[in-house]
């Protein structure tokens, strides 16, 4: 019988999306039930049992998908709103029960269970960043107090007022992020998800070294399946495939939908002042993602919470109020521009003689080193051979000069290369990076994979946003968008 089952499922796989016989099944079985008119129940004493009695609770219809949403509404009396949006999880609103007070004493607060989550039960639809974006709308536009909102998501919920804000930049007065989950490109943060922390003092260097070229291959192997065959995206293919299959496990919809989301493409150019608060330890959402967010949001500060984990206003209730309170006032400023680099020094390193790196340098030259780190580096030139290098807040090049990497491994993050990358049979993981100089900017001369979550290529000409996994043989990086 289980072979049975496996073999019409790969023949249903196989069909055409033309044919799309499984809409026409999904209406007829519709049809078959008297259609009731949608109506919204009111909240019972039972499920706002976690609820404190002194917040007005609704459940309302919400036109954007005609299904019912929960709403929570404290600080009625005070003129300025915060909208709160959740992240995945049973709880939903009630996520944000220790910080509502703290909001409330202040500010009008607004609390949703999005769609499909806690007590907003109802409709299925694809529950994409896209689509409750268009609910998020419909709730600023139905209870703001005044003017602009203030929109604040965690994880999922983050994620999705991300979205929104690329979307209608002009409706949201003051972003803030908590802990965003499925920004970086899906191959980017399964190899987060299976990376050790090699660079502890009490490891001997030739252990660490081994450790590394261990995590190198593991990351290779995770590299390939990010542009081979990916069995998800087949929900994306035929939306009466996903609601038949997995369309009232919302927490499996919902994060297929986050992962199938490009945040990379979005234009952040318009986008408000934006906070970002995270948790040092958070092993969901990996605070290189904080960093990337940062590099391409034009007004944003970062806030870390060193050792909390993905869901601080839970387990840091007083600090995060703390840094919520005071971000929801402060707004944030450009980033300063980089001081004129005119150093002369020249770093080296073989077989890791050394591996850390800060400040200003004229070249660094890299050879066998498995270990190395950039932390705010400003390199006018850089060459590497055999090596494996990882980068954080930093400069590498110059307009008109060549980086050369030979048989090597860079990630970087919140950094700007400037000039041109020549790639000889070497690998990349760039998020929150952004390309500067005359096109073509990266090109490579053998055998280059690419795993890139919110890269830009600025050049005199054109302004291009991109992300994903790219495999390139001998071609430049612009040739294969």
């Amino acid at each position: 019988m289980g072979k049975i089952f496996v073999l019409m499922w790969l023949i249903v796989l196989a069909l055409p999306v033309q044919a799309n016989w499984l809409n026409d099944i999904n209406r007829k079985v519709r049809s078959l039930a008297p259609e009731d008119a949608q109506i919204a129940k009111p909240p019972s004493a039972l499920e706002l049992a976690d609820y404190p009695p002194q917040y007005q609770y609704e459940r309302v219809m919400a036109p954007s998908h005609d299904t019912p949403l929960f709403v929570l509404q404290a600080g009625l009396e005070h003129l300025d709103t915060v909208v709160l949006i959740h992240g995945l999880g049973d709880l939903a609103s009630k996520d944000w029960l220790k910080v509502i007070p703290a909001l409330a004493a202040r500010y009008h607060v607004v609390a949703i269970d999005l769609p499909g989550f806690g007590l907003s039960q109802g409709a299925v639809f694809t529950y994409s960043p896209k689509e409750y974006a268009k609910v998020i709308e419909w709730v600023i536009g139905q209870y703001r107090h005044s003017g602009q909102v203030r929109l604040v998501g965690h994880s999922m919920g983050a994620a999705i007022s991300l979205y929104y804000a690329s979307q209608y930049p002009g409706h949201i007065e003051q972003l803030v992020l908590v802990d965003a989950a499925g920004i970086l490109d899906r191959t980017a943060y399964i190899k987060h998800l299976s990376t050790r922390d090699n660079d502890q003092a009490d490891l001997p260097q030739g252990i660490r070294r081994v450790l590394a070229r261990v995590d190198n291959f593991a990351d290779k192997m995770l590299e390939k399946t990010g542009t081979g065959f990916d069995p998800t995206r087949l929900f994306s293919a035929d939306s009466s495939l996903r609601n038949m299959t997995i369309g009232e496990q919302t927490n499996m919809n919902a994060a297929l939908a986050l992962m199938e989301q490009n945040f990379s493409v979005l234009s952040y150019s318009q986008l408000p002042s934006t906070h970002i608060i995270w948790g040092a330890q958070d092993t969901v959402a990996p605070l290189r993602t904080a960093y990337a967010l940062q590099h391409v949001l034009p007004l944003s500060h970062l806030h870390v919470i060193n050792d909390a984990g993905h869901v601080p206003m839970k387990t840091h209730t007083q600090v995060f109020n703390s840094l919520l309170l005071a971000s929801l006032q402060a707004s944030s400023t450009l980033r300063p521009l980089r001081t004129t680099n005119l150093s002369q020094r020249v770093g080296r390193c073989f077989q890791d003689d050394q591996t850390h790196f800060s400040g200003q340098y004229q070249q660094i030259i890299l050879n066998d080193c498995k270990l190395v780190r950039f932390d705010n580096v400003d390199t006018q030139q850089l060459t590497m051979n055999d090596s494996i290098l990882h980068i954080v807040k930093s400069r590498i090049g110059k307009m008109g000069q060549n980086i050369a990497v030979t048989r090597s491994v860079i990630t970087a993050t919140d950094t700007d290369i400037v000039g041109r990358m020549k790639s000889d049979r070497s690998r990349f993981d760039f998020a929150g990076v952004t390309f500067y100089g005359e096109s073509p900017v990266f090109v490579s001369q053998a055998s280059t994979r690419l795993v890139l979550s919110l890269t830009r290529i600025i050049t005199p000409t054109q302004s291009t946003r991109l992300g994903g996994s790219y495999v390139l043989a001998e071609q430049s990086l612009e040739s294969a968008l």
